[in-house]
């Protein structure tokens, strides 16, 4: 009867019948039972905890809700990316992480007269690869570099960098600069200060005269180009708050002070000064040819990803 019907709807021989219906109900079963996805996740507790600990140390509080999700991300794409370096077998054929596993069995069989190759098998063998993060971070790094490299990007063109330059040029700003000597007189009164300027004025010294009139001075007594940050740094908030005021209308190569620090008085013989600017193209196309390749680079490396992710059932 089976035979029968099957003729009526199907011509041909009975295996072939059979091969029909039974591609027709796996293909039935597929669709009502498709094969799960991978999971990928829940991400590591520990290198989320490591992130929230260096996260707290470099700002100085603890990470928001959204800071939390952006971690998630960034251990779930890196996750993505070392099993999609392991399933590549780059971990075979990298010198890089055959060393490191070398390395780390030397370490734990320093008097072994094994070979050297026959570490790195045995090194494998334990799976090294798996749970050391140089290891890991090497081939994330790979893998980073193998997606680039396939999506074959150019080079920013003329116009695109001129486009950004336009768009950013708000941001791209010369700081204003200050060259000046300085004689450091440590912990005197302003008025002891304010003698031995009148002086050196009055002497008409040079500042590599004038210098041997204080005292020894960490830093140095010579400065060139400064930034206001950098004389902050060099030679504390109060002297550069102190120099900054000081600077409109004057003119250069003359003697100003005393100016107080944190560390004492000070005379300053001030020899050039530029105020803040806008930059111009030319100064900053190199920068903006560098950031427009970076952005380039991590928009194929995130479309990688997210087009890999749709394969797997994420758990955040």
């Amino acid at each position: 009867m089976t035979q029968f019907l099957t003729r009526r709807i199907f011509p041909g021989p009975v295996w072939l019948h059979f091969l029909i219906l039974g591609g027709m109900l796996y293909a039935a079963l597929a669709a009502l039972y498709p094969e799960p996805k991978p999971i990928l996740g829940p991400p590591n507790a520990a290198r989320l905890e490591a992130m929230t600990n260096s996260y707290s140390k470099i700002v100085g509080g603890r990470p928001t809700e959204a800071d939390i999700e952006r971690f998630i991300d960034l251990e779930l794409r890196d996750e993505l990316l070392f099993r999609e370096a392991l399933n590549r077998r780059l971990h075979l054929r990298d010198p890089v992480i055959d060393q490191r596993i070398l390395r780390n069995m030397r370490f734990l069989s320093p008097n072994s007269e094994l070979t050297d190759a026959t570490l790195v098998e045995q090194g494998r063998e334990l799976n090294m690869h798996l749970t050391d993060e140089v290891i890991r971070r090497r081939l994330l790094q790979v893998m980073t570099q193998l997606i680039i490299a396939s999506a074959q990007l150019s080079g920013p063109s003329d116009s695109a960098v001129e486009a950004a330059f336009e768009e950013r040029k708000d941001t791209f700003r010369e700081p204003a600069r200050v060259s000046f000597s300085h004689v450091f007189l440590g912990e005197v009164s302003k008025g002891d200060a304010t003698t031995v300027l009148e002086r050196v004025q009055s002497e008409g010294l040079p500042p590599a005269e004038a210098i041997r009139l204080g005292k020894a001075f960490l830093s140095g007594f010579h400065f060139i180009n400064l930034s206001w940050p950098d004389v902050h740094s060099r030679l504390g908030r109060e002297f550069a708050a102190s120099l900054e005021a000081l600077l409109p209308g004057q003119p250069m190569n003359i003697w100003l002070g005393p100016i107080s620090s944190v560390y004492g008085q000070h005379l300053v013989y001030l020899e050039s000064f530029a105020p803040e600017r806008e930059q111009r193209i030319d100064e900053v196309a190199d920068k903006l040819r560098w950031d427009l390749k970076a952005e380039a680079e991590k928009q194929a490396v995130d479309s990688a990803v997210t087009k890999v992710m749709a394969e797997y059932e994420v758990k955040r």
